[in-house]
């Protein structure tokens, strides 16, 4: 493979690449944000109750939940008293830090020049949906990072085996990772190394998929492990509508390139200065376009446009509508697009104008906002009823939904009581508890209905009559709970 060199005509960073690379990771940590992905609640919620591994143990992120409760109990050992979310949060924006730096050294090896390969990690790195995860709580992002570190180790030659273990812990995070198994062997093309890398990479997957099985069921049947396996929620399915699938393909990709919602956005000094800050790089590259004449491309490394094709097409028919899943894609789209870039002129401007526009578009629309706890409905309202909530308070509720995750996991002061079937006498218990410490029973809507359907629920109600103490409503959700005395 052709050693790295300079672009002709590409201007020098008046700053270290060091420095440049180290700039995501620093906003990453310094920007968390407070709109949670309800995913990353459950985990936190299920790491923090301490479970038996049998119940963390789930089939699309085999391991994501077992790792962090590891961690969890690591970090509580040492005496660093956080919260499970937190610490989520902080891991993933570490990997994806490290992730940026991973594609920079891509691009280094790919001809690319210094220049070019940072301006190419930092369009990765500021990319919407990427930075919006970097600093949440999921699988995604140990997954892509330890993808990019399989990439490495297999363009650096530095052994099938090992590119065959990172690959397997990226699949054990997450199982799309799968899909980057043609792309290793295509480039492998050793019949030996790539028996290797196969070996290596879905034997460890497949032992600790039976042995999670054997777990989870306290049996081992070969159709029942398959079933498991793919296990998927009531409304993931395929998709064969090709125009919406065109459509919200489409408009996926812009989302993983660009965030933000309207709604959120305020006329505050970071978001003028944000739009500021686009106008002017919209200007330069304007600029730099004009006077470098046409840009011109080359066709991009086979390797990576296989990389891209697989996840695109993938992703075409599997819940094209959800972006996350994209993250998949975009190291190879922005590989192949850097590497696709025609050495020349146009290189002067472009590499550092369009992360600018990344920068400042994403910051000021979609992660400076998505900070912001009164842009997190259900976080804004946990946070409210704290002074409501004295510890101990028991609050009955019917179904756990995913906004209830989030008011609950942000008052665990408050002792949450859940009714599956409806069991009267245990209504009484709570309601007689409630009394003896001298405080209410709350009641959560779902609780609420779920009483009222039914005729003895009914008449345990007249008994004790409720209020409606707190409610909460907008656009697309409804908080309401209830007070017994």
């Amino acid at each position: 493979m052709p050693g790295p060199h300079r672009l002709p005509g590409l201007h020098r960073s008046p700053f270290p690449h060091w420095l440049w690379l180290a700039l995501p990771l620093a906003i990453y940590l310094a920007l968390p944000t407070r709109n949670y992905y309800w995913d990353g609640v459950a985990f936190a919620i299920n790491v923090e109750k301490q479970l038996p591994l049998r119940e963390t143990l789930h089939p699309s992120h085999l391991i994501y939940a077992p790792v962090h409760v590891w961690l969890y109990h690591l970090a509580l050992l040492i005496g660093l008293h956080t919260r499970a979310l937190f610490l989520m949060q902080f891991v993933n924006s570490l990997l994806a830090g490290g992730a940026v730096v991973l594609v920079y050294r891509t691009l280094r090896r790919r001809t690319t020049g210094s220049e070019l390969a940072v301006a190419g990690a930092l369009a990765f790195a500021f990319a919407a949906t990427w930075w919006r995860f970097s600093t949440d709580a999921d699988a995604y992002i140990p997954s892509v990072f330890l993808l990019l570190c399989a990439n490495d180790l297999v363009e650096t030659r530095r052994g099938a085996a090992l590119a065959g273990m990172a690959h397997a812990a990226a699949m054990l995070f997450h199982e799309l990772a799968i899909l980057f198994l043609p792309v290793a062997l295509f480039r492998l093309k050793d019949r030996k190394k790539a028996m290797t890398h196969s070996v290596c990479s879905l034997g460890p997957v497949a032992i600790a998929y039976v042995l999670a099985y054997r777990i989870v069921s306290g049996r081992f049947r070969l159709a029942g492990l398959a079933s498991w396996m793919t296990a998927h929620s009531p409304d993931a399915s395929f998709s064969w509508n090709p125009a919406r699938d065109l459509w919200l393909s489409a408009a996926g990709t812009v989302r993983l390139i660009f965030g933000g919602r309207l709604e959120q956005v305020r006329a505050e000094p970071i978001t003028i200065a944000g739009g500021v800050a686009v106008l002017a790089c919209l200007v330069g590259l304007a600029v730099g376009w004009k006077r470098s004449g046409p840009i011109r491309f080359r066709v991009p490394p086979r390797d990576l446009v296989l990389w891209l094709a697989i996840y695109a097409v993938f992703l075409f028919i599997w819940m094209p509508q959800n972006t996350f899943y994209r993250l998949f894609c975009l190291a190879p789209l922005v590989l192949a697009a850097c590497c696709a870039a025609e050495e020349g002129h146009t290189a002067r401007t472009v590499p550092w104008m369009l992360p600018g526009i990344l920068f400042a578009w994403n910051l000021a629309f979609a992660i400076y906002p998505q900070s912001r706890v009164e842009n997190n409905p259900p976080l804004a309202f946990a946070l409210a009823q704290r002074e409501h909530w004295s510890p101990g308070t028991p609050i009955v509720f019917h179904e756990f939904h995913p906004d209830l995750w989030t008011i609950s996991y942000f008052n665990q002061q408050a002792a949450w009581i859940g009714f599956d079937k409806l069991d009267l006498s245990r209504l009484d218990q709570s309601l007689e508890y409630a009394r003896q410490r001298g405080q209410p029973l709350w009641m959560e809507a779902t609780a609420y209905r779920f009483l009222s359907a039914d005729p003895d629920g009914r008449n345990w109600l007249a008994l004790h009559p409720a209020e409606t103490l707190l409610r909460f409503e907008e656009r697309k959700r409804e908080f309401r709970f209830y007070v017994l005395r």
